[in-house]
């Protein structure tokens, strides 16, 4: 069971700013500093996502696995990338350090002649290719950690906060619990 809508928002209002003041001093805010030692308790010790990045080699042979943890998120993402191939696809698995809900979204691209690729992020259910992989990291997460599926209607509430450079009307639970930039993937 995942907190109540109102639980996760008391929640990311302790890690994030209400405005956008604290980007123009060198004075870190407490929510900002609240958020850093989260991040700097996570990073003393990796073995659990080791752990969870070697399940999946496991479970998904031939699929490459990698990872994004900038410390201005609400938490680290794994991504799982298809086994052979130019990349069309990217399933990324999302895990708060703020609350115990994770998230799982894909992000397609396409490919413009002569021209760099464009993501398009889905938080809608994974397309065929997709839906296998992100069943496993789902299944890892859970199993790991005991966290819950954050539901896609809870994630987009909105947020009277600043995630990143990301400002309110835009900003929702999902961009202050896990990213502010969904499509930004190696």
């Amino acid at each position: 069971m995942h907190p109540s809508r109102e639980e996760l928002l008391d929640t990311v209002r302790r890690y994030y700013d209400a405005d956008t003041s604290s980007h123009f001093t060198t004075a870190t805010s407490p929510q900002a500093a609240r958020r850093h030692e989260r991040w700097a308790r996570w990073t003393a010790d990796l073995r659990d996502w080791d752990a969870l990045r070697d399940e999946l080699s496991r479970e998904l042979p031939g699929y490459l696995t990698g990872e994004l943890y900038p410390t201005t998120d609400g938490g680290p993402r794994c991504l799982v990338y298809p086994p052979e191939g130019a990349v069309e696809w990217v399933v990324v698995g999302c895990v708060s350090l703020l609350a115990p809900v994770y998230f799982i979204y894909g992000v397609q691209y396409t490919h413009e002649e002569g021209g760099p690729r464009t993501p398009h992020v889905r938080f809608e259910p994974a397309p065929a290719p997709m839906a296998h992989p992100a069943r496993i990291l789902a299944r890892a997460i859970e199993t790991r950690w005991g966290y819950s599926a954050l539901p896609r209607e809870l994630a987009e509430t909105p947020v009277p906060l600043v995630t990143g450079w990301r400002e309110p009307p835009e900003t929702t639970l999902f961009h202050a619990l896990f990213t502010n930039t969904p499509d930004n993937l190696p």
